[in-house]
Order: structure tokens, then C-alpha cells, then sequence
């Protein structure tokens, strides 16, 4: 979402110089919102997020398990037991935290499934942007969550879910 404002917001200052220059408007959320693939990739998102988050929570119980299992027998336990308990309980401390970062952690696996997953959509978006805009005549497209004011006759949103369909 950032990608596509940033691309919408940048060119306005870029060609503003010329004035020459017809301008509309999108509702990028109303749009994508309008995509059927943008619900199917939310929902894939969501249960890869689930089962992710299902394979912490076991890692967690374990390690809990654990954790309370060795505080019931340290008493009984030699120096050298208790040595690699605590040995065994750091490393699945450690592998939680290294799951975790993997999977949801910046760079992770689920902001790379993410990025798979709307990459397509945003380019289906910006493409049908791109055709009702050159159909119309218009040299910049700025998203409308970053206008102040705009004329209801630049806005192109449902000639852009229209392209779509």
C-alpha cells in the first residue's frame, strides 16, 4: 500500500512545473477493496499467519512444559543435570525466538508471503490505473487519502473498478 501511494504522490510535484497537466483522483482502499484476489490473498495470509502462529505456541508450551518440569526436579537433580536442563531450556528459548523472528519478524516469512501474495494485485491496480488515465487524458493519478481537496470530476475510482471487471 505504502509502494502504490508513493508512487501516486510523487509525480504531482514532479509535474506540477508545467501546469499543462490534468489531474485525477483514486481511492486506492475503495478499489482494492473492489478485487476479489485482494480478499483471496488476505485470507491465505491469514491462515499461513495461523498455522505459523499455531507452530510458536506449541514451541512456547513446550519450552513451558519444560521449564516447570525441570523447577519440579532441580532439587533432586545433580549439578551436572541441572547443567543441561538449563542448557536444554536456553536452547528452546532460542529456537522460539529464532522461529519467531523467521516467520514474523521483519524480512520474514510472512512479510515475504505478503509481498507474493499483493505484488500481483498491485500491479493489476496500477495497471488498470495506467489505462483509464491514458483513456481520459490524464498525466497524474494521486491516491485521495493524500488530497485535501478534490473536484468530484477528477475522480476516475469506478473507471478504475470498472477496468478491472
Amino acid at each position: 500500500m505504502i509502494l502504490i501511494l508513493s508512487v501516486l504522490a510523487v509525480a504531482p510535484s514532479a509535474l506540477a512545473a508545467t501546469g499543462t497537466e490534468k489531474t485525477g483522483l483514486v481511492d486506492t482502499q475503495k478499489v482494492l477493496d473492489q478485487m476479489p484476489e485482494k480478499k483471496k490473498a488476505e485470507n491465505i495470509l491469514t491462515a499461513t499467519g495461523t498455522q505459523w502462529q499455531k507452530g510458536l505456541d506449541k514451541l512456547k508450551k513446550d519450552f513451558q512444559t519444560a521449564a516447570t518440569d525441570y523447577e519440579k526436579q532441580k532439587k533432586s537433580l545433580s549439578k551436572t543435570a541441572i547443567e543441561q536442563k538449563e542448557k536444554d531450556l536456553n536452547l528452546k528459548y532460542q529456537s522460539i525466538q529464532k522461529y519467531q523472528l523467521e516467520k514474523f519478524g521483519p524480512g520474514g516469512a510472512m512479510e515475504k508471503k505478503q509481498n507474493e501474495l499483493f505484488a500481483p494485485i498491485r500491479q493489476k491496480f496500477l495497471n488498470a490505473v495506467q489505462a483509464v488515465a491514458k483513456k481520459e487524458g490524464f498525466s497524474v493519478i494521486i491516491d485521495k487519502q493524500a488530497v485535501v481537496y478534490g473536484d468530484k470530476s477528477a475522480d476516475i475510482t469506478f473507471k478504475v473498478i470498472d477496468q478491472l471487471k
